[in-house]
């Protein structure tokens, strides 16, 4: 692990002690979607998924009992015994995106070409835990932490271009996460004629934060493509509140 790494998770810690914890729990969420690509996640984290999963039906407080651990007691109730499932409306929503020159695209552009991607389900949304170990937001987002943690496959998508995706499920407080990034070579045309081979990069980042009787879900995609027709790149943000019903 880097020592710059480190040392920013020493500072987390510290600063933990000072803070409020909705400012804490914003600050992370920001760092998620805006910070390193599939970080590492803490011991403190790690074990406190395995707990979601693997023991949803246990009294946490028997196992962590004390002042150290409100916070996990809390959220593991969350997430188990205080069942996030039901039905949500959406209630608010904002989005962004801007391209590679800075311009920001204009209310239709994200209507017809951004926001049905992200947001392919605007009517209720139910929440079902399938499992212990798996949620679903149906027609917006599934998850599963414990089907593996960082993965790389690769695709075939012709006989001369392999796709690999890199993907990692995790939870973070009552926050499920997920990383995903898609890249596969193209050829395109050089400056004196030759073929140059560049990529396509998908970068994707989904959110779904829990709180009693609502759930915010935020997503971050970049996208950059250099094909023989166009140069193109975008980021595009957004994050939509539901409530429940």
């Amino acid at each position: 692990m880097e020592v710059e790494s480190e040392m920013d998770a020493v500072i987390y810690c510290i600063r933990y002690l000072f803070v409020d914890a909705v400012n804490m729990l914003e600050e992370r969420r920001a760092q998620l979607l805006q910070g390193n690509f599939i970080p590492i996640p803490s011991l403190r984290s790690l074990a406190f998924q395995f707990l979601v999963v693997n023991m949803d039906t246990f009294l946490i407080e028997e196992f962590l009992p004390g002042e150290g651990y409100e916070e996990e007691v809390r959220n593991h109730r969350l997430l188990t015994r205080d069942c996030v499932v039901g039905k949500y409306s959406l209630v608010s929503m904002n989005d962004s995106c801007i391209f590679a020159d800075k311009t920001e695209a204009t209310e239709e552009e994200k209507i017809k070409n951004f926001r049905e991607e992200a947001l392919n389900n605007w009517g209720p949304v139910e929440v079902v835990k399938m499992r212990a170990n798996e949620w679903e937001m149906k027609g917006l987002f599934d998850f599963s932490p414990a089907r593996y943690f960082k993965h790389v496959k690769l695709h075939q998508s012709s006989p001369y271009s392999e796709v690999t995706v890199t993907s990692q499920e995790w939870i973070e407080g009552t926050t499920l996460v997920f990383h995903e990034s898609l890249e596969y070579p193209e050829e395109v045309d050089g400056e004196e004629g030759e073929n140059v081979e560049e990529k396509f990069v998908a970068e994707s980042r989904v959110l779904v934060t829990f709180f009693k009787d609502q759930f915010v879900y935020e997503e971050r995609a970049v996208k950059r493509r250099k094909s023989k027709c166009e140069s193109y790149s975008y980021e595009y943000n957004v994050e939509a509140w539901y409530a429940k019903i």
